[in-house]
C-alpha cells in the first residue's frame, strides 16, 4: 500500500508540476481574472443573449431602480467578471450571475463580509454596497437580508411580510428561500417588462450603483481572487509539493480547483487510505503553484478540451523544460495542437472542412508541419465523464507521456489506410480510421457506462501509447455490433440507428470498417493474437480487386473461405431482395452469438442448395468450389472461433455489398463519359 501511494503520489507530482507551468506562462502578462472568466453559462440556441445590470439609483432625489441590457460577447463576458457561481453549498458572493435570486438574497451582504475579512472596508465598493443593502434590504425575523421591492417602488405590497407570514409553518430557512423566490419572481417580470425581453433572452444579472458596475471596482477583483486562492493565504508554511520551494504559506485544500481536484482525490485518496488530515501532509502547494493550476485549469478546458461521442478528454501539455512562452505564442502552440489532435479525433470531419481547398495530401502536409517547441513537450490525455451539475467529475482514464509526434504518425498511418481503403473498396470518406470511428465500431452499453468505457479506452490507451490489443477481443466487438444492427437492437448503446432500410447497408460499413482497422493495428504492430500470416491462399479463379483484398488484409485460407462462403450468401440474398422479400432469409441463417464449425457446415450446404434453388450457381461455381477446397484443408483442426466464424462470414457479405455498389459508380460514369 505505502508503495503504490508514493507511486500515484509522484505520478500526480509529476502532472500538475507539467500544468502548473502552463498557468505560470499565463500569469506572467495579462490580467489575472481574465484567465478566469468563463463562456455563456447557457449555449445560443438562435436568440441573442443579454446580461441585466441592475442599477441601484441613490445619489439625488429620484432613488429607486432602473435596469439596462448589453449583448453579451467575450469583451462583455470580461469587463462583468463572469466567473461562476460558488459551488454546492458555499456562501454566494459574486455580483455577476446566472441565477438572479443571489443577488436578491445572499451575495451583497456575503460580498460586504469577504471585503471586511480582506481589510477592505474604507475602499469604494464596500461604501456603495453598504449603502445599498441598507437602503433597499431588509432583515428578515430569521437574520436574513432580502432586496425589498416596496422599497424600490416595484410593488405597494409588502411582499417580505406576506410571503414570510404564508410559510409560517415552515422553519426559518424554509421561510427565507420561500421569500427570496417570491421576490425574484417580481423583480424579473419588472425587469422583462421594462426592456421587452423573452426569460431565455437574459442569460447573466449584474449589479450596479449609480451607473458604475459594482464588478469593475479593483477591490472586487482582489476579493474574487482571495475566494480562489484564499486557502493558500491562510495555510501555513511548508514545502510546496508542486515546484519544490520551501517556506512558503502552502494548502492542501484544492476544492476550489475544477478537474484537477477529482485527478488529485481519485489517485492519492484512493491510492492512501488515509484520513484527511493525513492526506494534507502528503500534498500541498504554494501560492504561485495553486495560482498556475486555476489559471491552466480554465486554458485547458477552454482550449484543449475534445470529445469522442460522450466520451470527453483533455490534452494535458507536460514542457519538460521551461520555455520563454509569451501569452501568444502558447495560444497559437495550443491552438495547433488542438488541431492535430482533433484531426485524429474527427478525421472524416476535418477532411468535410477542408471544401477542396488543397489537395488532400497538401492540407495533411500544412497540418502535420513542426509545431512548435514539438520535442519540448509531452501530452498527457485525461479522459473523464462529467455532466455538470448532475454528477461528479469522474477520472476515467490517464495516457501519460504520449509525443506529439505520435499524433503526427497516426494522422499520417490513417491516411495511408484511407488510400488503400479507396483503392480496394473505391472512394469513400468512410475508410478514414479515427478516436470516433473506433467509438462507432465499439458497443457500449449506456445504462453501465462507466464500466463499458474501458473497453473503448483499452484501444485508446493502446493507439497512444503503443500497447498490444487483443483481437479476439476485438473480432467480438465487431460482431456483437454486426448483430445491433441485425436486430435493430440501437437503444441504450452508443450506436446510432441509420434511416430506416439502411441497417444492412450500414452494418456493412461498419464490417469494411473493422477490417481496415485491424489491418491499420497490424501494420502498427499492436494486435495480440489470431491466427499466424504465415503463407497465403491460392486465390486462383477469383476476381483481381477480391485478390488485392484478400491479401492486403492478410486473410489465411480459413478466413478467405468463409469470405466466400459471405460473399455467396449476398448473391442469394440479391436474389431474395429481387423476389420482394424486405428483410432477406439468408442473413437469418447465422447466428451472432458464434457459429461452431459444425454450424459453418450446415450453413455450406445451404448456400449451395440456395444457389441452386435461385439458378445463380452457374455463375458462382467457381467460388463455391475455391470455397469448399480451402474448407476441406482444414476440416480436421479449425482453427477459427466461433466469433471469428461469424465475422469473415459477414465481411465477404459485407463487401459483396461494397462491390455492387462500385460497380454501378463505375458504369453511371462511364455512360456519364460517354454522353
Amino acid at each position: 500500500m505505502v508503495c503504490c501511494f508514493k507511486k500515484k503520489k509522484q505520478e500526480v507530482i509529476v502532472l500538475l508540476e507539467a500544468v502548473a507551468l502552463v498557468g505560470r506562462t499565463l500569469a506572467r502578462d495579462g490580467d489575472p481574472i481574465e484567465d478566469l472568466v468563463l463562456p455563456p453559462p447557457r449555449p445560443s440556441r438562435g436568440d441573442k443573449q443579454y446580461l441585466v445590470g441592475l442599477n441601484f439609483l441613490m445619489a439625488g432625489t429620484k432613488r429607486g431602480l432602473s435596469a439596462d441590457m448589453v449583448e453579451i460577447d467575450p469583451a462583455v463576458l470580461s469587463r462583468y467578471r463572469w466567473v461562476g457561481n460558488e459551488k454546492g453549498s458555499r456562501p454566494q458572493f459574486y455580483l455577476t450571475t446566472n441565477q438572479l435570486k443571489y443577488l436578491v438574497g445572499q451575495a451583497p451582504v456575503n460580498l460586504l463580509a469577504r471585503l471586511e475579512e480582506a481589510g477592505l472596508k474604507n475602499g469604494s465598493l464596500y461604501r456603495r454596497l453598504s449603502a445599498l443593502v441598507k437602503s433597499f434590504f431588509r432583515q428578515l425575523p430569521g437574520g436574513s437580508h432580502v432586496l425589498d421591492p416596496q422599497r424600490l417602488g416595484l410593488t405597494t405590497e409588502d411582499v417580505l411580510a406576506a410571503v414570510w407570514e404564508e410559510n409560517k409553518a415552515g422553519k426559518s430557512l424554509r421561510r427565507t428561500k420561500a421569500v427570496v423566490a417570491a421576490v425574484t419572481d417580481v423583480l424579473k417580470k419588472w425587469v422583462l417588462k421594462q426592456l421587452e425581453l423573452k426569460a431565455s433572452e437574459v442569460v447573466l444579472w449584474t449589479v450596479l450603483v449609480d451607473d458604475v458596475p459594482l464588478v469593475t471596482d479593483p477591490d472586487y477583483a482582489r476579493v474574487l481572487l482571495l475566494g480562489k486562492e484564499g486557502a493558500v493565504y491562510k495555510g501555513e508554511q511548508g514545502v510546496c509539493l508542486v515546484c519544490g520551494a520551501e517556506d512558503r504559506p502552502v494548502t492542501p485544500d484544492f476544492k476550489r480547483l475544477s478537474f484537477l481536484k477529482y485527478y488529485i482525490n481519485d489517485k492519492l485518496g484512493a491510492a492512501s487510505g488515509i484520513a484527511e488530515e493525513g492526506f494534507a501532509r502528503n500534498f500541498q502547494a504554494c501560492k504561485d503553484c495553486y495560482h498556475g493550476l486555476l489559471l491552466a485549469e480554465r486554458f485547458i478546458q477552454e482550449r484543449l478540451s475534445l470529445r469522442v461521442g460522450r466520451l470527453s478528454f483533455l490534452v494535458l501539455p507536460a514542457f519538460l523544460w521551461e520555455i520563454d512562452f509569451s501569452r501568444t505564442d502558447l495560444e497559437f502552440w495550443a491552438e495547433k495542437l488542438k488541431a492535430r489532435v482533433k484531426a485524429i479525433t474527427n478525421t472524416s470531419g476535418w477532411n468535410e472542412s477542408l471544401a477542396g481547398l488543397k489537395r488532400l495530401d497538401d492540407e495533411l502536409q500544412d497540418l502535420l508541419e513542426d509545431l512548435p517547441y514539438d520535442n519540448a513537450a509531452l501530452l498527457n490525455f485525461l479522459f473523464y465523464h462529467y455532466q455538470g451539475g448532475q454528477s461528479e467529475f469522474r477520472v476515467l482514464a490517464l495516457v501519460k507521456d504520449v509525443a506529439p509526434s505520435r499524433i503526427t504518425h497516426l494522422l499520417r498511418h490513417s491516411y495511408r489506410v484511407a488510400t488503400k481503403g479507396e483503392a480496394l473498396l473505391g472512394a469513400d470518406r468512410a475508410w478514414w480510421l479515427d478516436l470516433t470511428r473506433i467509438y462507432q465500431l465499439i458497443p457500449i452499453s449506456e445504462g453501465r457506462r462507466g464500466v463499458e468505457h474501458k473497453k473503448l479506452l483499452y484501444i485508446y490507451e493502446a493507439l497512444l501509447d503503443q500497447r498490444p490489443v487483443s483481437y479476439h477481443f476485438l473480432v467480438e466487438q465487431f460482431v456483437a455490433l454486426a448483430a445491433i444492427y441485425h436486430t435493430g437492437g440501437f437503444t441504450g448503446t452508443n450506436i446510432h440507428p441509420p434511416a430506416p432500410g439502411y441497417e444492412e447497408l450500414e452494418m456493412g460499413h461498419r464490417m469494411l470498417q473493422a477490417n481496415l482497422l485491424l489491418m491499420f493495428l497490424r501494420e502498427e504492430q499492436l494486435l495480440e493474437g489470431g491466427m499466424s500470416l504465415n503463407g497465403s491462399p491460392e486465390l486462383e479463379g477469383l476476381s483481381g480487386e477480391m485478390q488485392d483484398y484478400l491479401r492486403e488484409m492478410k486473410y489465411g485460407e480459413p478466413a478467405t473461405a468463409l469470405f466466400l462462403l459471405g460473399y455467396l450468401m449476398n448473391q442469394i440474398g440479391r436474389r431474395q431482395a429481387e423476389a420482394g422479400y424486405r428483410q432477406k432469409p439468408v442473413l437469418e441463417k447465422i447466428n451472432y452469438a458464434g457459429m461452431p464449425w459444425g454450424k459453418v457446415m450446415q450453413l455450406t450446404n445451404i448456400v449451395f442448395s440456395q444457389l441452386r434453388q435461385y439458378d445463380i450457381l452457374r455463375y458462382n461455381e467457381g467460388l463455391f468450389a475455391t470455397m469448399k477446397r480451402l474448407l476441406d484443408a482444414h476440416r480436421k483442426e479449425w482453427p477459427l472461433s466461433p466469433q471469428e466464424n461469424v465475422f469473415f462470414i459477414l465481411s465477404g457479405y459485407a463487401y459483396a455489398s461494397r462491390a455492387a455498389i462500385r460497380a454501378r459508380e463505375e458504369n453511371a460514369n462511364d455512360n456519364n463519359a460517354s454522353e
